[in-house]
């Protein structure tokens, strides 16, 4: 073999050593590429999972801060038509009063327990009836009782508040809930009605 076939051959068997590593090189390189495609896959479903449940938990947290926030409201709104509800209970009661004032007075009067009553605190319209029935008490007078008395002993130990204010306190437990079951029917009804008009 000549020098220049040695020439050749070595030049030959660079080449396709050179050849032999390109070819490995891009075979390292395209697994690379492939196990770095996998990996970003990998990443990204797991960055999806971690974004949905971040979502689901950001959800679930507005809307247990928005549903608390609502019962809150509800409560408060609540809290003051129980206001308005017992102050406009309040004002009917000298019209509640008026109707047989004597007549009430006097079943009010007779609830009242056997006793040396010295003072009585009634409403003004009620005082010569009071002066009336209890002569030798002291009689004071109060519009805000509406109708009804309140009795003190001589001794001051005994003191009955027997007005239809007190009576619409104690009652007013009882007295709210079908108040309010009764409004909502009303607003049902409206908002029923205001439907049918507007379609």
């Amino acid at each position: 073999m000549g020098e220049s076939e040695l020439k050749i051959a070595l030049q030959r068997e660079g080449e396709e050593r050179i050849r032999s590593f390109w070819q490995d090189a891009e075979a390292n390189v395209s697994a690379e590429r492939t196990a770095i495609e996998a990996e970003r896959e990998e990443l990204h479903g797991k960055s999806d999972q971690q974004l949905q449940a971040e979502i689901a938990l950001l959800r679930s947290t507005l809307l247990f801060a928005s549903q608390a926030r609502a019962r809150e409201c509800r409560l408060h709104a609540e809290a003051d038509l129980e206001q308005r509800l017992l102050v406009l209970a309040r004002q009917l009661l000298p019209e509640l009063a008026d109707k047989d004032r004597e007549a009430m007075w006097m079943a009010l009067r007779g609830e009242l327990p056997s006793a040396e009553w010295a003072h009585l605190t009634v409403h003004p319209a009620d005082r010569e009836l009071a002066r009336r029935v209890f002569p030798a008490a002291t009689i004071e007078c109060d519009e805000a009782i509406g109708g009804g008395l309140i009795a003190t002993s001589a001794d001051a130990v005994i003191r009955v508040d027997n007005t239809l204010s007190c009576r619409l306190q104690r009652a007013w437990p009882d007295l709210l809930p079908q108040l309010l079951a009764e409004l909502r029917i009303l607003v049902n009804n409206n908002e029923t009605s205001d439907t049918g008009k507007a379609v």
